[in-house]
């Protein structure tokens, strides 16, 4: 189950990226992000194989944005997650810890208070409206996804666009 959780959390936020940067990859979104999550490197080297993305007329397009923008949300969420994890321990806090707790009580019953899912993705998500990502961060993680998307192969313009997205979509509610 955390696998599937996690991959609908980046699912979530790559399609409010791709809806801003990538508009006309919207409706194939489904099919290339089953496809990612099926085989994240063959997808990303443009290799789906799926005869779904074929319909949507993308096959001419020689770089889709989307696999890209699902896996520079996946290296963001797991930096954040990883931070989180560090700042946690270096304050001493039982925050993380009591977090993993209750999400493996609500898993195997013990507190069916809230559902196991999402007391997973509260565990995923270090940061929230009440505890909002600071200026210092964001500007970590605008620079941290622009790496990415330029180490993908976008050009440094379109990279910007997409981490500017991210940012942006990681300030909003799920």
């Amino acid at each position: 189950m955390p696998d599937q959780v996690e991959n609908q959390l980046i699912a979530e936020l790559s399609r409010r990226v791709v809806t801003d940067v990538a508009p006309a990859e919207k409706r194939a979104f489904n099919a290339i992000s089953k496809a990612y999550f099926k085989n994240p490197e063959k997808t990303l080297k443009g290799e789906g194989g799926d005869d779904e993305l074929m319909g949507f007329g993308l096959a001419e397009i020689s770089l889709l944005l989307t696999p890209i923008i699902l896996e520079v949300v996946k290296e963001v969420l797991k930096d954040l997650l990883k931070d989180s994890v560090k700042d946690s321990i270096k304050k001493s806090s039982l925050t993380v810890l009591e977090k993993i707790q209750t999400f493996f009580k609500g898993l195997f019953g013990a507190n069916p208070s809230q559902p196991a899912q999402l007391q997973y993705v509260q565990l995923l998500l270090p940061f929230s409206e009440e505890n909002p990502l600071s200026q210092e961060k964001l500007r970590q993680v605008h620079q941290r996804a622009r790496e990415s998307a330029i180490r993908l192969g976008v050009d440094a313009n379109q990279a910007t666009l997409i981490a500017d997205s991210v940012i942006t979509s990681l300030q909003l509610p799920l």
